[in-house]
């Protein structure tokens, strides 16, 4: 109950701050507003290591990336509800009246055209239960192919369809004859009774390749496809005649691939670094934040927080989440790679990086005014890149010491 009064006062807050932009907008413009701009230097950071997590992104990845990321297979969890009308579920197809022609799973390309002949193979796990993989918890560390007792079910060739009538093309797909399996699905009374499925590349893949996730909406989410018909009997004899012809959907709800990072890092103490794939966050701490002498009654207009890449001065835009870190942190308590991140946050804000030159801009207004009012102490702030980022992107900046390159932060309000 304590954490969802934080939660809400917290949200609120946010909420406030967000509606307060008209109105400092408008007390600008009042000559009897008082402006001052503040300096703050000192700002330190270091960079810590969780295992790899993306099960909230709406790709998922086959194949090695050419910095060495691997990413050798894919899980599935199909619903046992169809998003097609009329509504059925996998036991319910069991039906003496219902004839399956056709069960296939389907797997979407994220590109629209086809580059190269993939093959990729299905796999069931016959034994497994419904819990062999979390989207949200599962990584190399803690499931690998060889823990995963699965039965080969068939392969598919990436393939494509010819435009229509009218020149449209459709995304190349896979489409995995998945008819022998269905039994299992519609097992209820079976206690290891699993939709679950695998996929992996046939042979090495040169490159990463990508399809679309659960995340990306129902159109094109993995999903199996059934098609029947249903059938009356007209007599004793046993003669019938085919009613209707339906299709039925079952989207997967939960889909994770497995990105295994590189073994060699690079790693420079001086230096902060921020990526999915490698799962590098950032602490940043701002320790002369406490003696900043600003009025009770001010109002943070803008406060930029900069820092310098290391290498790429052109990398684009790409988002940011900072949570504001609401415990003590130890250093010692994050060294080495996690198994789980020990860091206790609020809400994130998020944060667009504006890159120029070079150097990034983060626009931290809310954490300083919330810390300004007191709703929250200067513990630091936790910094990873949101999950629209490429796994394979890394992104490094300077904690160096230099004036130049050093980070920066500089805060805007205005007082009566």
């Amino acid at each position: 109950m304590k954490n969802l009064q934080l939660f809400v006062g917290f949200t609120c807050m946010l909420i406030f701050l967000s509606c307060m932009e008209d109105t400092v907008t408008v007390d600008l413009m009042d000559d009897g507003m008082y402006h001052d701009t503040l300096y703050v230097r000192g700002i330190t950071g270091i960079t810590y290591q969780t295992p790899p997590q993306l099960g909230n992104s709406t790709l998922l990845y086959f194949g090695t990336d050419s910095n060495g990321f691997q990413n050798p297979f894919a899980l599935f969890r199909v619903s046992s509800n169809s998003i097609t009308t009329p509504v059925e579920t996998f036991a319910s197809l069991n039906d003496s009246t219902i004839e399956i022609d056709s069960a296939k799973f389907i797997l979407t390309f994220n590109e629209d055209s086809i580059t190269t002949g993939m093959i990729f193979d299905l796999f069931y796990f016959q034994e497994g239960g419904d819990s062999i993989f979390s989207e949200s918890e599962s990584n190399y560390l803690n499931i690998t192919e060889n823990d995963l007792n699965s039965t080969y079910i068939g392969s598919s060739r990436l393939s494509q369809k010819e435009p229509d009538s009218l020149g449209t093309t459709s995304f190349p797909t896979l489409s995995f004859n998945v008819s022998e399996i269905l039994d299992s699905f519609s097992d209820t009374s079976s206690e290891n009774r699993n939709l679950t499925v695998m996929i992996k590349p046939k042979f090495k893949l040169d490159g990463v390749f990508s399809f679309k996730s659960s995340e990306s909406g129902f159109t094109y989410a993995p999903q199996i496809q059934v098609f029947t018909h249903d059938t009356a009997f007209v007599d004793s004899t046993g003669d019938s005649v085919v009613v209707d012809t339906i299709s039925h959907t079952f989207i997967s709800t939960d889909d994770l691939s497995i990105i295994i990072p590189p073994d060699e890092i690079d790693e420079n103490p001086n230096n902060i670094s921020l990526g999915r794939g490698m799962t590098y966050k950032a602490i940043i701490q701002i320790p002369e934040l406490d003696s900043i002498s600003i009025p009770q009654q001010a109002i943070i207009t803008k406060a930029e927080l900069s820092f310098f890449y290391v290498n790429d001065t052109s990398q684009s835009n790409f988002y940011l989440q900072i949570h504001p870190i609401t415990d003590s942190v130890s250093i010692a308590e994050l060294q080495g790679s996690l198994l789980d991140d020990p860091l206790v946050t609020e809400p994130s804000l998020i944060a667009v990086n504006l890159s120029n030159n070079g150097r990034i801009s983060l626009n931290i207004r809310e954490y300083l005014q919330l810390h300004h009012f007191g709703y929250i102490q200067n513990q630091g702030l936790k910094m990873e890149v949101a999950n629209t980022v490429s796994p394979f992107n890394t992104y490094s900046f300077y904690m160096s010491n230099l004036d130049s390159l050093a980070p920066k932060l500089i805060i805007h309000y205005v007082t009566p």
